[in-house]
């Protein structure tokens, strides 16, 4: 029998994946596939009412925070904030598990508190010096969907902080980020904020080898001041119009990335325990779930997609 290797555990040396999950390639190194994801058998877990400007639709964007220990008297659990892709509002939900059952609280962040002019979207959140800072981005005037940050001290009511704290890049005729930086997902590794994000360009460029989607990394010791990487993490394979809304989660000595393609969820693992990469493609994790975020809770990941439907993946 095949035994698993170590997980790492708080303050203990840092361990690899399951072995049953893990093969020796051609090239030496080391492939990986997921344990099939199990939809929730009672998905929708989160579902828009009257009293959500986006009823009716699918909220499609959702990050989660883990709030015990970590905010003062939360209101539960877990704290969700969820968005549509053309929506003026950003709303928080609460609940005791990643599962549920979830509660609409109230709008969190009203695109009339921002600097944009045309919806506002995609938050991410994490925690920091005792804040919530929330990642989001909208339309420009400019026409550009650059990265805002706002912040809140209960995680109840946010307030914009920075705009934009991520932009395009100058070239924005020529560079694979100067069309646009957009669907920024930061988790925190220790003390560092690190981040994707989709990347566009208008046309063919060498740095991207013709790609105009591509996932791209940023990383920040503060949350405010980014450095984002010369060159993409992950293009798109041929004939798809992927990866979008990449996101990053750890798993014991490697790194696992979930984004979108034409086909649904798909997902790549870094060839060691650099973030930087290389990333080696995976194929696809589920068939039908879009806008994926992963969260770990008592030795299961919970993936919570577009809908808001729920996938869970155990070891």
């Amino acid at each position: 029998m095949i035994q698993d290797s170590k997980r790492t555990t708080k303050g203990g040396a840092m361990s690899t994946f399951p072995l049953q999950y893990t093969t020796a390639s051609a090239e030496g190194q080391m492939g990986f596939h997921l344990p099939k994801p199990v939809p929730h058998e009672e998905n929708p877990v989160l579902a828009a009412t009257d009293d959500q400007e986006f009823a009716g639709q699918q909220a499609t964007y959702i990050s989660v925070l883990p709030t015990t220990g970590i905010l003062e008297n939360p209101i539960d659990a877990f704290y969700a904030y969820v968005a549509t892709h053309d929506g003026s509002e950003i709303w928080l939900a609460t609940a005791p598990h990643p599962l549920g059952p979830w509660k609409w609280q109230h709008v969190a962040l009203e695109l009339s508190a921002t600097s944009y002019r045309n919806h506002i979207s995609s938050p991410s959140v994490v925690i920091h010096g005792g804040e919530v800072y929330m990642y989001f981005h909208g339309v420009h005037e400019s026409g550009s969907q650059p990265t805002a940050l706002a912040t809140s001290k209960d995680g109840l009511h946010f307030e914009q902080r920075i705009f934009p704290i991520i932009g395009t890049h100058p070239n924005r005729r020529n560079h694979w980020y100067g069309q646009s930086v957009s669907y920024v997902r930061v988790v925190k590794d220790g003390p560092m904020f690190i981040g994707t994000f989709q990347g566009n360009g208008r046309g063919y460029n060498e740095q991207a080898n013709g790609v105009t989607t591509v996932s791209g990394l940023a990383m920040s010791e503060d949350g405010i001041h980014w450095r984002l990487s010369k060159r993409p993490l992950l293009g798109n394979k041929p004939g798809s119009r992927g990866p979008f809304a990449s996101v990053l989660v750890r798993l014991w000595g490697r790194w696992l990335m979930l984004f979108n393609e034409d086909g649904g969820l798909s997902g790549a693992v870094s060839e060691g325990s650099d973030v930087a990469g290389p990333y080696e493609h995976i194929g696809q994790v589920i068939e039908t779930a879009h806008w994926p975020f992963p969260l770990f809770h008592e030795g299961k990941l919970y993936l919570l997609c577009a809908g808001i439907n729920a996938f869970v993946v155990e070891w």
